[in-house]
């Protein structure tokens, strides 16, 4: 009988002392082997990234103060992983150095819990992320970007000896094993790779909130939690808007058909939302992306020619900034992008400037409906219909059927996001 394997990960508003309890709980009534992936406490990673740009001591003080704290409420003692991590703060010199500080607020979390574990007679072990998964690629940014692959023999290695093995989430190696990182939110994907390189029979998140709601229930009213989502689905959602889940944890697991299962940490036994090989030819949602900027590039030079998309999108790469909805016409070519660095945004607008009109605009939002089939769905008439009385900017319906998009000022965004809602699940 092979061994069932279960894959956790417990996100940054989850790193408390009732979290570490609740796992604890849990370990001890289960009998099946847990592999756990934890995220830095909440806001400890942008204290990291901030103490390397500045070197304050204060920033540092903060970094170790809130970490000792949850230390000490589990009775734990973590002073030579405090201390190591001193060292290396004072010795930092190279880029090198300061992704390895970026990434430690995972490793305090892990440390700290394998060691809660431990003291409490559960058979644990501590892993490094930097030891099972190799980005193929030379780190040479903060946030890296390649295609990381999982050396499953030491995680497996591990759950034969322990029942339970604790990894660092966000982190990975190059392959002169230096550390990179996954990029934000990418615990989620270290939890969903390692899931899907041992054969876990299921990805676990847990968060805080009870799943993919149809909309954010914070600003729109009438929401629902969305029992069961495609994996198709549920990485659209994520792509457009809805913060629950990170898009690229999804595909590892949908690969090995691993249903990842999303809960909250504060509301355990509420209705929550299971991703999985499903077919409900559903509409999911009704989703928003705010701070969204928008090129409109024009040229009566793009009728009949040829090489004018790439002239433009080459400027965009030069940049490294990535777009997201792209729209084009004979003359000219729509597009936006979630880029926050005005000075990159403006530099792009100048250099296209030499052969196109451009006009930039900011303070604009995505609204999208998310769905199987968006083509087919019986209200699809009266959508458009209904946003006959907002100002659209743009309208972008996505190749794989799964998206209508509008983008229009932010100022209407709620607004349409509310009514676009309505008329889809209420009406």
């Amino acid at each position: 009988m092979s061994t069932e394997y279960i894959v956790l990960k417990f996100g940054g508003t989850s790193q408390l002392r009732s979290t570490y309890e609740m796992i604890l709980k849990r370990m001890y009534e289960s009998n099946k082997k847990h592999v756990i992936i934890l995220s830095a406490q909440s806001g400890i990673t942008n204290k990291l990234l901030e103490y390397t740009r500045t070197m304050n001591n204060k920033t540092l003080n903060d970094i170790i103060l809130k970490t000792t704290e949850l230390a000490c409420s589990l009775n734990v003692n973590i002073d030579d992983i405090i201390d190591n991590f001193q060292t290396q703060c004072l010795n930092a010199k190279t880029l090198d150095d300061e992704i390895n500080i970026v990434s430690k607020g995972e490793f305090f979390t892990c440390h700290i819990l394998n060691r809660y574990l431990c003291q409490n007679k559960i058979k644990s072990q501590f892993v490094s992320s930097l030891d099972i998964i190799c980005c193929s690629l030379e780190n040479t940014s903060m946030y890296n970007k390649g295609e990381f692959v999982v050396n499953p023999v030491k995680i497996i290695n591990s759950l034969q000896i322990f029942n339970v093995t604790v990894v660092p989430g966000f982190s990975a190696s190059t392959p002169s094993n230096k550390c990179c990182l996954l990029g934000r939110g990418g615990s989620d994907t270290t939890g969903s790779i390692i899931a899907s390189a041992i054969n876990a029979s299921v990805y676990e998140i847990w968060t805080d909130v009870n799943g993919i709601f149809s909309s954010d229930p914070r600003k729109i009213s009438n929401t629902f939690i969305n029992p069961s989502i495609n994996y198709d689905a549920a990485q659209e959602v994520a792509a457009m808007g809805a913060k629950v889940i990170h898009p690229y944890c999804i595909l590892p697991c949908a690969i090995k058909n691993i249903p990842i299962c999303i809960f909250n940490t504060f509301d355990p036994h509420a209705q929550s939302t299971v991703i999985c090989a499903t077919n409900n030819n559903n509409i999911y949602g009704v989703t928003m992306q705010d701070n969204v900027k928008l090129f409109k590039i024009s040229s009566l030079n793009m009728w009949n020619n040829y090489g004018f998309v790439y002239d433009i999108f080459s400027v965009f790469k030069e940049f490294n900034v990535d777009v997201n909805i792209i729209n084009t016409s004979q003359f000219n070519i729509t597009t936006t992008t979630d880029e926050t660095d005005e000075i990159k945004l403006y530099a792009i607008k100048k250099k296209l400037e030499e052969k196109y009109q451009v006009d930039l605009k900011f303070a604009n939002s995505i609204v999208s409906i998310v769905g199987d089939n968006i083509r087919t769905i019986d209200k699809i008439g009266i959508i458009f219909k209904l946003v006959k009385n907002f100002e659209i900017i743009t309208t972008s319906y996505s190749s794989n059927d799964m998206s209508l998009s509008f983008v229009v000022d932010s100022s209407i965004a709620i607004n349409l996001t509310q009514q676009l809602h309505d008329t889809v699940f209420i009406v």
